[in-house]
């Protein structure tokens, strides 16, 4: 995508559309430490922190788990609105190179559609263009373990995580792609998945970016 800031405000778009209305207290199964109104509170807290000049120090976590808290009481209402009002300087940030708020917004609209029970967007530009951003996460640390690289072969499109020997392709749908390279799956669910080569290498790798589920999200 040219501008992945457009991307960014179609997916903030359909998370507002999705929460609109919807029950706030439900336990979010990928985030199971959220509710539904917390996963909401990080994402526009994240944009509304970084448009204010208020960036994480050195403790990034507590950083995250503190924009949360201070929003408990806001209500989901204002918490939209809020972030709408800070569009203009989102865009600057995700277009200056901060793709990761946009990875991070994409991947969490479909743990926000997994606990309402809400699937879509699956096909949309967004998904696709996120694969390689997740696999550009990953790559620091599969050239640190010496791996071959890891490709998602999706039949019309091949990404890789970067220009080296293959390792592993793991033949996946974009979305399913990035469902197991931002560890919604569980290392079973990973190892099911039709590879060339073996994946087993890089679960660990996953896990350490990011914790695997212990038990299956169950997302159809």
């Amino acid at each position: 995508m040219p501008e992945l800031s457009a991307g960014y405000h179609a997916t903030r778009g359909r998370i507002a559309d999705l929460v609109t209305g919807a029950p706030e207290d439900v336990v979010v199964p990928a985030c199971p430490a959220w509710t539904v109104h917390d996963l909401v509170a990080h994402v526009s807290g994240l944009a509304e922190a970084l448009a204010a000049g208020d960036l994480p120090g050195a403790d990034t976590q507590t950083w995250i788990d503190g924009l949360v808290s201070a929003r408990r009481d806001v209500t989901m209402p204002e918490l939209l609105a809020r972030w709408e009002s800070c569009a203009d300087a989102t865009t600057a940030f995700v277009d200056g190179g901060a793709s990761r708020l946009f990875a991070d917004l994409v991947v969490h609209e479909h743990d926000l559609r997994g606990a309402l029970g809400r699937p879509g967007a699956r096909g949309v530009s967004e998904v696709r263009a996120v694969v390689q951003l997740l696999l550009d996460g990953l790559a620091p640390a599969i050239k640190e373990a010496g791996l071959g690289a890891l490709m998602i072969d999706s039949g019309p499109v091949r990404w890789t995580s970067h220009f080296a020997r293959g390792g592993c392709t793991l033949h996946l749908d974009p979305w399913e792609a990035t469902r197991v390279l931002a560890s919604r799956r569980t290392a079973e669910e990973v190892l099911a998945v039709p590879a060339s080569g073996d994946a087993e290498p890089y679960l660990k790798l996953l896990d350490e970016h990011q914790p695997l589920p212990a038990t299956s999200l169950g997302e159809p």
